[in-house]
């Protein structure tokens, strides 16, 4: 029941710190438009993040010798104090005029230390679960961590659709709120301040091994149309539907939340009732999101539509390529084979802002086609080894 409890909170630490990264990609653009940032200068804010995200961890992961309970919290803790700084900068800029390059360096280092305080926080979680649990249920601990990393990017803007009225930067308060609550709920329950031993003997994997390579493209291909459809999907209803800013950032935030509901309908589902294969889940998952990118390019006044189709792949594609990675290698593999899976959401996360932007600033479409290309070009792929899976009745 303790060891439940521990779970917990750590399922909560991953989830709040996901939602409050989450929360700000989709109300970037329009705040990014009201303050006269370019669609490149607020790309670049996502990747920096993203950047930055990917450089802490490692050295996050260095000194968690001193101990893990004090890094984490220390990272909750500047982080928070980094996303409120944010937020009150852009209230300051909206209040008075300032010099819109000076303002885009001031945010590009609040983000940029934001993303080396957050990279400690999966660090540090994966770092509890592995020690929480054993070879045989280690799986299991990796899966809650990447079930509250999912979740939260995709609940994150859900949650701060209903604050869009309030103001754009309201959502960014209360995420830092909600960090603040966390860090009194890990101080209290969570045990001692113990060090992390290296463990010279843990295995060894490579993104590009053979059995995973595929499996882990497909992450990186689901974590960047994520980002991209995030970072740029207020623009795009702005423009392709001539809405205000503030009608945008509802629409979108109304969108996310369409998407955020399926893609707990499609977890529930795929967790009591369906039994299905990997591939299986991947070829359905895979099809529902071109289906979306399909129908946002052509009908974007059913926006609503297109962004439940987002919700089905991605409730569909996640745990496939996860569950695929892990089964494809042994035990001694399971560890490194979670840190990739891990990793491959923070490289998403800067590849897909400034990927995104660029094209939307050359051709608003540009974005979604490159997203439908991708996404369409792996389905023949995954429907072959779902129907073998299904003739030879596994």
């Amino acid at each position: 029941m303790i060891m439940k409890k521990y779970f917990v909170v750590i399922f909560i630490t991953v989830l709040t710190a996901m939602i409050s990264i989450a929360t700000f990609n989709p109300i970037l653009g329009p705040l990014a438009r009201s303050l006269g940032l370019t669609e490149i200068e607020s790309g670049s804010l996502v990747t920096i993040t993203g950047i930055c995200w990917i450089l802490g961890s490692f050295v996050w992961g260095r000194w968690a010798r001193i101990g893990r309970k004090l890094i984490m919290i220390s990272a909750l803790l500047g982080y928070a104090v980094m996303v409120t700084a944010f937020a009150w900068v852009a209230d300051a800029a909206q209040r008075e005029s300032l010099s819109t390059e000076l303002l885009f360096w001031v945010f590009l280092g609040l983000r940029a230390f934001a993303g080396f305080f957050f990279g400690a926080i999966p660090a540090m979680a994966q770092s509890y679960l592995m020690e929480w649990t054993t070879a045989d249920n280690r799986a299991k601990g990796m899966a809650l961590f990447g079930g509250a990393n999912g979740l939260g990017f995709v609940v994150g803007p859900a949650i701060g659709a209903a604050l869009t009225s309030v103001g754009l930067t309201a959502p960014i308060y209360v995420s830092a709120g909600l960090l603040l609550i966390v860090i009194v709920v890990f101080m209290i329950i969570i045990p001692g301040n113990q060090t992390v031993s290296i463990q010279n003997s843990a295995a060894k994997l490579s993104p590009i091994d053979s059995r995973i390579r595929l499996y882990i493209t497909i992450g990186l291909i689901l974590s960047t149309v994520m980002i991209m459809l995030q970072v740029t999907s207020g623009f795009y209803i702005q423009d392709r539907l001539s809405v205000s800013v503030q009608e945008a950032t509802r629409m979108t935030g109304l969108g996310l939340s369409t998407a955020g509901l399926f893609v707990v309908a499609a977890q529930v589902l795929i967790g009591r009732f369906l039994k299905w294969q990997p591939s299986q889940l991947m070829s359905v998952g895979l099809s529902a999101l071109g289906a979306g990118f399909l129908l946002f390019l052509l009908l974007p006044h059913y926006y609503e539509l297109a962004f439940a189709s987002f919700g089905i792949g991605i409730g569909f594609v996640m745990p496939g390529y996860t569950t695929a990675a892990s089964l494809a290698v042994n035990e001694k593999e399971q560890a490194p084979v979670a840190s990739i899976v891990a990793a491959v959401q923070g490289v998403g996360s800067f590849v897909g802002p400034i990927l995104g932007t660029l094209l939307y600033s050359l051709q608003m479409n540009l974005s979604y086609i490159l997203c439908f290309i991708l996404i369409v070009s792996f389905i023949p792929i995954m429907a072959k080894k779902a129907w073998s899976v299904r003739t030879r009745g596994v």
